[in-house]
This record gives C-alpha cells, sequence and structure tokens, in this order.
C-alpha cells in the first residue's frame, strides 16, 4: 500500500523557504512611501512578490509528492527527497514504540502525527515522524503489535484525577513556567504578547495591594517577585495537569500502552523487551510521604516535551509491580562517615553565608535588614539540600542479582531508585579523589544503554565494594 503525507504537510516543507520573502521584504522597504506614486510603484511589482510566494509553495508541493510512505505485512518505507532521494525502511518487529499525537485543531481535518522510534537513530530524535490522514495512522498502527485484552496485567493500579494533580504538583516548578511562556511567545506573536502583558500588569497590581495592606515590613520588589514566581509555577501546574490529564496504562507480558492529554491526545505503544531501565523518581516529600513516580527509559519514550512517565503517583505498596521492593535492603552502601562527601558542599555554603551576615557591617553598604533578608533566602534551599544529600546517604546503595541492578542514588534534588537488567549496563567507572584515596573509598558510576547518557552514580562505597561490582558486571 502506498500513500502519501497529509496535505497540511505541504506548509511544512514550504516554510523551510521563508528566507525568500526577505526579497519582496526588501523591495516593498525601497519602494514603499506613503503617497500615491509609492503606492502605484508597489503595486506594479507586485507580481514578483506573488511570484516569490508561488515559487515557496510549489516547492513545498513537489517536496510533499515526492514523500511517499509504503506499507506492507513487515515493514514501513518512507522515502522522500526531489533530485538526492532518502529512503528509510523500518522492520515493524525491530519497532521499540509508536505513538499517535492528535492535536484538536487538527481533529477536523482529520490529521494524526505518527511517531516511529527503534533502538536505533540519533539523540532524542525519532526515526520516522509522519503527519498522515488518519485512516492511514490507522493503517501503520494496526501493523505494529498492541496488548492483547486476554493477556492483560488486572493488578497495574489506575491513575485518577488527585493522582494526576499530585505529579503536576511536584513536577512543576517556576523555571518550567519561563520555559512555557517564552515558548507561547514565539508561538503566539502579538497576541500572545498582549495576554502575557495583561497578566503581568494584573499580578503586579495585585501584589502592590497585599503588600501594602499585609506585606507592609518586606520589600515591594519581594513582594513582587514572590508572586511572579507563583505564577510561573502556576502556569508550569496547568500545562503539566493539562498533559497527563486522562492517563491511562494496560499492559501484557510484552507491550505496554500508555495514553494521555486533553488538548494533544498521545498514544504510545512501547514494547517492554527494548525498556533500557524503569526509574522511580522522588522529591524528598514524595520520600517522607513514601510516594514515588514510576518512569522508563525506552526509545522514543519521553524524548520531546513530556516526561517518560508510566504512572504519575504510587505507594510503596505498589513498587513490586514496578520491579522494586522499596523495603529492600541494599546490598552496598555508603559509610556513614561520607557525610562530607554527599552534604559537604552546601554544609560548607550555610557556614560561608553566616560569616558573610556577620560581616556584612563591613560589606559595600549597611542595611542590616537587606542583609539578613539575603540571608535568609539563601538559608533556605542550602538547608534543603543539605537535608536531601543527607537522606541520599541513608538510602543510596546498590544490589547487583543474577540478572539485574539495583541502584538507589540521588541526582539533584531528585532521588532514584533504578532496575535494569544487568547486560543493559554499558559501562562501569570507578572514581577517585584525593580524600577518596587516604581513605580507600570511591564514587562508582554506572551507565545504561538509551539514546540519552544515562549515569548514576552512588559516592562514599568502599573500594573493595566498588572492585566487587565492577567484576560481577563484568568491567
Amino acid at each position: 500500500m502506498r500513500f502519501h503525507e497529509h496535505p497540511l504537510r505541504i506548509l511544512r516543507y514550504s516554510a523551510k523557504n521563508l528566507w525568500l520573502l526577505l526579497f519582496p521584504l526588501l523591495r516593498g522597504i525601497s519602494v514603499l512611501k506613503f503617497d500615491l506614486s509609492g503606492i502605484y510603484r508597489w503595486i506594479k511589482g507586485a507580481w514578483l512578490d506573488l511570484a516569490v510566494i508561488g515559487i515557496i509553495i510549489l516547492y513545498g508541493f513537489i517536496q510533499w509528492h515526492f514523500s511517499e510512505i509504503t506499507v506492507d505485512e513487515n515493514k514501513l518505507c518512507h522515502k522522500r527527497g526531489i533530485i538526492f532521494r532518502t529512503k528509510t525502511v523500518i522492520p515493524f518487529d525491530i519497532v521499540s514504540s509508536a505513538a499517535e499525537e492528535i492535536l484538536f485543531f487538527l481533529v477536523p481535518v482529520k490529521a494524526v502525527s505518527v511517531r516511529i522510534d527503534t533502538g536505533a537513530g540519533f539523540y532524542k530524535s525519532a526515526d520516522m515522524k509522519l503527519l498522515l490522514k488518519k485512516k492511514w495512522a490507522d493503517e501503520i498502527m494496526g501493523h505494529i503489535p498492541d496488548v492483547k485484552k486476554e493477556n492483560e496485567i488486572k493488578d497495574i493500579p489506575k491513575s485518577g484525577l488527585i493522582s494526576i494533580m499530585l505529579f503536576s504538583v511536584f513536577f512543576s516548578g517556576g523555571f518550567s513556567g519561563v520555559v512555557y511562556i517564552v515558548a507561547f511567545l514565539f508561538k503566539g506573536g502579538d497576541i500572545a504578547k498582549e495576554l502575557i502583558s495583561i497578566a503581568f500588569d494584573r499580578v503586579t497590581r495585585q501584589a502592590e495591594v497585599i503588600h501594602s495592606r499585609l506585606l507592609s515590613g518586606i520589600p515591594l520588589v519581594v513582594t513582587i517577585a514572590a508572586f511572579i514566581f507563583i505564577g510561573l509555577w502556576l502556569v508550569s501546574f496547568i500545562r503539566n495537569l493539562l498533559m497527563y490529564a486522562w492517563f491511562s496504562v494496560s499492559a501484557d507480558r510484552d507491550f505496554l500502552n500508555v495514553s494521555f492529554g486533553i488538548f494533544k491526545r498521545r498514544k504510545h505503544r512501547i514494547r517492554t523487551a527494548h525498556i533500557n531501565y524503569i526509574d522511580l523518581r522522588q522529591n524528598l516529600i514524595m520520600k517522607i510521604c513514601g510516594v514515588f513516580t514510576v518512569s522508563i527509559n525506552c526509545p522514543g519514550y519521553g524524548c520531546e516535551s513530556h516526561l517518560p512517565v508510566v504512572y504519575p503517583i504510587g505507594n510503596r505498596k505498589k513498587s513490586g509491580i514496578w520491579g522494586a521492593d522499596d523495603d529492600e535492603l541494599m546490598r552496598y552502601r555508603p559509610t556513614r562517615t561520607s557525610f562530607f562527601s554527599y552534604a559537604g558542599v552546601p554544609f560548607f555554603s550555610i557556614i560561608a553565608v553566616a560569616v558573610l551576615y556577620h560581616f556584612s557591617d563591613y560589606l559595600l553598604w549597611d542595611d542590616r535588614g537587606l542583609w539578613k533578608f539575603l540571608a535568609i533566602m539563601a538559608y533556605i534551599p542550602l538547608v534543603w539540600l543539605v537535608l536531601v544529600k543527607v537522606a541520599a546517604l541513608c538510602t543510596s546503595g546498590i544490589t547487583v542479582y543474577s540478572d539485574r541492578i539495583i541502584i538507589r542514588c540521588v541526582t539533584g534534588t531528585k532521588f532514584h531508585t533504578v532496575t535494569a537488567k544487568r547486560n543493559n549496563v554499558t559501562m562501569v567507572q570507578i572514581n577517585r579523589n584525593i580524600i577518596q584515596r587516604i581513605f580507600r573509598k570511591c564514587t562508582i558510576v554506572i551507565w545504561f544503554t538509551g539514546e540519552t547518557p544515562s549515569p548514576y552514580k552512588v559516592k562514599g562505597i568502599w573500594l573493595r565494594d566498588g572492585i566487587k561490582i565492577a567484576e560481577m558486571l563484568k568491567y
């Protein structure tokens, strides 16, 4: 069966040559004057502008025409290019993950984006991404194996509204809000800028009102900054809530289906044999509450804007379903004397801030209230980081079994419990700094296979244990 992509793809191909519009723009600037003669000269040469636009659209049409998709029982083939032809062939039996993405505004024109990924390809890029009519998208997805209802695993926990809301709370942040707003500005143009400007003005006015009534002891700029940060966090929260709403998972022994999203509905099919590892993620609050988010590393899943999550929020009772028992004892753990390897940097940073605050009167200007505020603002993240690192010291470790490996560690402020097959380990590093050499300790770094670099490290391990782990993993 042979067919083309959706006609909307012509616009995407044409967009590659929008730089040609520079010539009509320059001509218009050179001849246009706000008088009758200038307007006449511009209209007289308008045929050239129309010709350039026609060339751009014609080029997109030719590219679309020469983009051919062929489907048979065993493989998917995509040919593209005009002079230099490129042919991509993907056998269905090596597909790691396949996804349908349905944007709400493309539903009336029956356009569906299909993404096919294998274990090969470039860093975080789809091996094949097509915009198709829905019937052709269904044709392709019909050749990709799916979860069999009769073999479906029944005890996979469901994700309700509360689970999605908690996930959005834990994984939203002010920085993410900035990223989403910048993307909105670039894609939305003048209308987006106007909406952002109106929202910013309202936030500023409301912050001034609350400051004058309740927070008069705090500098106004601090109040406005706090409100802006809360607003950015709220943007990130709402965006995550819309992205992961209607989250559903089904699985059998061979395949995993994940669906989520409202305005952009994503439907993923994942071959479980191609999952490189399972990652139970937590922050400190989640760890205290005994809940986690289950993510996976698999080619094509979570490589774009969404996280590779397969279960938004779970608890200890459900950890065994995902390959790790949270009550399991780690065989190789950091020594308790490795406090400074974990918490040394934030601990000494707290001391440095205390010293600077003590001698603040001798610095550039004498404003004790300002220096006190800055010190408190520095203490909060540093104390939090010390608590995270102490928790990491108490919970990190490595266990190696005959067929799999479990690693508990922390990266930044995120806790990870990684479960993988031993043959998915691609490299083991044993690193030692000067102090570790004295006390015969080491940092062991374990890398897993995948499209993205996946190192997980545990500090403060005895050197003899690090060597033993490397030998068991045959490195």
